[in-house]
């Protein structure tokens, strides 16, 4: 009996990339600054959230604060066992662009005794008003298709797997996360 080979399911596909696209926009309410830049015109919502743009070419928004190009959202999703130590996750604005931004979104402490920390690099695009995983755990470029038997030991649907990741990991974020500045905070759905 031989296996049906994995054909791609693009509607699923495109759904959990819209769906993470929504679960970003909630935990870092800074990036809707960037999908109104990019659906309308520049307004003065940049107060809102400490922002100004820079007067240069690059369409990079600066963070008033640091006075540092890096806008970086925290929040705890767990405490420690048996140590005062809290999970933290972390996401951080890279690049900005036009119409998309870069994030980075890691996990620390570094759990090495236990698990690998997930550890993401998404790209944002707010023109498609989507969010698509570019590179996991250092592996990037993700084909849609891998054969069965491949060198890096992929799962045929291997793209679909860490989008599908990310939004689990959002979405458990969004369920328990607890903002470090506010600690009583809690992202609600």
């Amino acid at each position: 009996m031989s296996k049906a080979k994995y054909s791609i399911d693009l509607i699923k596909q495109m759904a959990e990339c819209d769906a993470n696209y929504i679960r970003l926009l909630k935990l870092v309410p800074q990036l809707s600054i960037y999908r109104d830049i990019t659906l309308s015109k520049y307004d003065n919502r940049e107060k809102e959230y400490g922002l100004v743009r820079k007067r240069n070419s690059s369409n990079v928004i600066k963070d008033n604060e640091n006075n540092s190009d890096e806008v970086k959202v925290e929040f705890t999703i767990s405490d420690l066992i048996n140590s005062n130590q809290r999970i933290m996750v972390q996401i951080k604005i890279l690049e900005n662009f036009k119409y998309t931004n870069t994030l980075e979104i890691i996990q620390k402490p570094e759990l090495k005794k236990w698990i690998t920390n997930p550890s993401m690099i998404v790209r944002v695009y707010h023109d498609a008003s989507t969010a698509e995983v570019i590179s996991s755990q250092g592996h990037k470029n993700f084909q849609s298709r891998y054969p069965e038997i491949n060198s890096m030991m992929y799962q045929s649907d291997e793209k679909m797997r860490v989008n599908a990741f990310l939004g689990e990991w959002l979405t458990y974020c969004l369920k328990f996360g607890k903002s470090v500045e506010a600690p009583e905070l809690i992202f609600k759905n």
